[in-house]
């Protein structure tokens, strides 16, 4: 099977994480930000992850391609998040935007590697709200509050010698937002989330953003 994925994005990233976890093997294409014709001629829009299966078939939603991924590997795990990570979820994606918009960009993946994708980028996500420049100007501020939303999120995992007792898909929404976090290196991790978000990015070889 093969996806096609973006490096950033926390839900391609959360079809990955599930893919590793459950030993399914997927070819991984990661397209150019600025590439429209692709997924256009794929799934009529520009939008990923896309699944290609191995008879021709297209799948283009995240929740949907993750529960093909749980049925394929015979697995027990539920293909519905609790309503815990849902809630977290919510609150999660405005110090994700503020920390991650303006640096994922800066480093080295494979959709940012032309100058094309990058203006691309820029004129997609910036905004009078997201201004870039402004967001790293306002680096001190926004990682005291987002240290604050880690020390949280590390006791509401409830994590012990880097393990917790979540789901797969529970897992999956954590890590995949968590790890886009890492771009920013005066953000301050707690030692027990810390632990277990590194030990995730090796079992399921998804690596942090860093």
């Amino acid at each position: 099977m093969k996806l096609y994925s973006y490096s950033h994005c926390p839900f391609c990233a959360r079809v990955k994480y599930v893919a590793g976890k459950l030993g399914i093997k997927l070819d991984d294409v990661v397209l150019d930000y600025d590439d429209t014709e692709t997924p256009t001629k794929l799934i009529g829009k520009k939008i990923v992850p896309i699944l290609e299966k191995d008879d021709g078939t297209i799948m283009s939603e995240s929740n949907e391609i993750i529960s093909l991924f749980i049925k394929l590997a015979g697995s027990s795990e539920s293909n519905k998040p609790t309503q815990g990570a849902i809630e977290w979820q919510g609150g999660s994606f405005a110090p994700l935007l503020q920390i991650g918009l303006p640096r994922w960009p800066l480093l080295d993946l494979t959709e940012f590697k032309t100058e094309s994708s990058r203006i691309a980028w820029e004129d997609n996500k910036q905004s009078t709200e997201l201004n870039f420049v402004n967001l790293i100007a306002s680096t001190p501020e926004i990682v005291l509050q987002v240290n604050e939303f880690l020390i949280g999120t590390e006791k509401q995992l409830n994590i012990k010698n880097g393990k917790t007792s979540l789901s797969l898909l529970d897992s999956a929404i954590y890590f995949s937002i968590l790890r886009g976090l890492y771009c920013e290196p005066t953000i301050t991790w707690p030692e027990q989330l810390n632990q277990w978000m590194n030990y995730q990015a090796l079992e399921s070889h998804v690596p942090l953003l860093r």
